[in-house]
């Protein structure tokens, strides 16, 4: 079967006629298109995403296959979806850019992929997103700024990942989140966990599986704990604790002061000693005076 080719990378003349097709009548051949709007691709064995799609698709099933990336350009061209599964493919990282023209989206499942970090923005235009799901990835970083925008996201999951810190920003830009899956991640209970453990205590209510269902290990200690069986007092050691990066600007803070100090020792000693060779002594003038 002849693969089919990208929207983008068609001949103008070809894109002006499947653009001036009815809208709902493109369907590619190893997918069902159940309406005008919805369009079937579930366990087709597909290594890549096929097209063309209706162009006003809205939902999209797509998981169950052998997918490794989503095309950058994907929605340019399908900027009416609302509903995306991914899910269950091999998706291994998101392209900057890849949910630019995501305006319409509202449910996005990418959950058991091969997903390992979250860069800043991933999902920034995609701002009425209300799920988000990116359980069972292999996540272990997910910066600060990467669900920035996304102020309308309710339920966000994040469970059975490599997680062992989350940065509580990034919690923190999601004010109408109402649920949140963290559970089977490798978190590690040191001073970094911290301010995650403060929030997680203060949000409870939004933890699908509750405090019971996370577990963190002990640094040092061949030992996994329930998040519900610590408290504030277990990271009282962390309140004065400092990290590499705090103890290297120290160090360097009090090289450079020493260093000012005797370059303005050295200074001064040759102001002082310059002084003492210009000035006349007492001796001279006294001499001078003798003389007239």
């Amino acid at each position: 079967m002849r693969p089919w080719l990208r929207l983008g990378s068609l001949p103008p003349v070809l894109l002006l006629a499947l653009l001036s097709v009815p809208l709902g009548h493109l369907c590619p051949a190893v997918c069902s298109c159940l309406d005008y709007h919805t369009v079937d691709c579930r366990d087709q064995g597909l290594p890549t995403v096929p097209n063309p799609f209706p162009l006003d698709v809205r939902k999209l099933l797509i998981a169950d296959n052998h997918i490794q990336a989503i095309p950058a350009d994907f929605f340019i061209f399908y900027g009416d979806l609302v509903y995306l599964d991914f899910s269950h493919n091999a998706i291994g990282s998101l392209e900057e850019g890849t949910f630019s023209s995501s305006g319409k989206l509202v449910f996005l499942d990418l959950s058991y992929n091969n997903l390992t970090q979250l860069p800043a923005g991933a999902f920034k235009a995609a701002a009425h997103l209300i799920k988000l799901s990116l359980g069972n990835n292999r996540l272990a970083e997910v910066d600060e700024a990467a669900f920035e925008s996304l102020e309308q996201l309710q339920v966000l999951e994040l469970n059975d990942n490599g997680l062992q810190t989350l940065a509580v920003a990034a919690l923190d830009a999601l004010p109408n989140l109402r649920s949140l899956r963290l559970e089977g991640n490798p978190w590690l209970c040191d001073c970094d966990f911290a301010s995650l453990f403060s929030w997680l205590q203060e949000n409870q209510s939004k933890l699908q599986k509750g405090l019971n269902e996370i577990q963190c290990s002990v640094p040092m200690e061949d030992r996994k704990i329930f998040i519900s069986e610590l408290s504030e007092g277990s990271f009282r050691d962390c309140k004065f604790s400092l990290s590499l990066t705090d103890l290297i600007i120290i160090i360097f803070s009090g090289v450079a002061v020493s260093i000012a100090a005797i370059v303005s020792s050295f200074i001064l000693a040759l102001i002082v000693n310059c002084f003492q060779r210009c000035a006349p002594s007492k001796d001279d003038d006294e001499d001078d005076d003798n003389g007239d």
